[in-house]
């Protein structure tokens, strides 16, 4: 029970932010505009580069673009077997997902909620933040064992360039709430709360 706590303390510091809201439910996605954002991004498969072009090892390793990958899409976590969900949601059961946005970007919240399916990994996982230098700015805990569950954080974050959500689940819903340097817009704030709102009553346990 302490994740949706964190998720419902995490609503109440939403009260003055405009927020993006992207439910996963139809078709491939691979980009989207960013508004309210100050930046596009795109989502694409990942993986953990380690050595440069001469094969040497990288001081610090960078998640990149797996350019050979198919294309990220929404599916259905009920159709691959994996047990009664409300809807389609973005597939990362065989890669990494990564967020990379055109400019870095600044966050004052982030939320991400796992579809109602079986599907998962058992062991311990995080969705990472990274600067342009690939330095890690942060990250967020996520139990994949847990059907419908939501991983939110209302730390604010400055100059995100890369998301990185971990492999081996569905992700329905993911929120991002822009931080200072985005203009926010009338009424907005009734929006991001609305949006959390239903994140958070659309959450269902499958089986008991």
């Amino acid at each position: 029970m302490n994740y949706f706590l964190v998720a419902s303390l995490w609503l109440a510091s939403l009260t003055a932010s405009p927020a993006l809201l992207l439910s996963f439910d139809a078709a491939p996605l691979t980009s989207g505009t960013g508004d309210p954002l100050s930046s596009s991004f795109t989502i694409d498969f990942a993986y953990l580069e380690t050595v440069d072009g001469n094969g040497d090892a990288l001081a610090n390793p960078s998640w990149t673009i797996d350019g050979t990958a198919g294309a990220v899409a929404a599916g259905s976590p009920t159709a691959a077997g994996w047990g009664a969900s409300s809807s389609d949601a973005l597939d990362g059961r065989d890669q990494p997902l990564l967020f990379t946005f055109a400019v870095p970007v600044n966050l004052d919240g982030f939320s991400a909620r796992l579809d109602d399916s079986v599907f998962g990994n058992l062991g311990a996982e995080e969705i990472r933040f990274y600067d342009e230098a690939d330095g890690l700015l942060g990250a967020i805990s996520l139990s994949q064992s847990t059907p419908g569950y939501v991983a939110a954080s209302g730390v604010s974050l400055v100059g995100v360039k890369k998301i990185l959500l971990p492999t081996a689940a569905f992700y329905d819903d993911v929120l991002l709430v822009p931080g200072a340097a985005s203009v926010p817009e009338p009424g907005s704030s009734c929006l991001a709360g609305a949006a959390v709102g239903g994140l958070l009553l659309r959450r269902r346990r499958s089986g008991a």
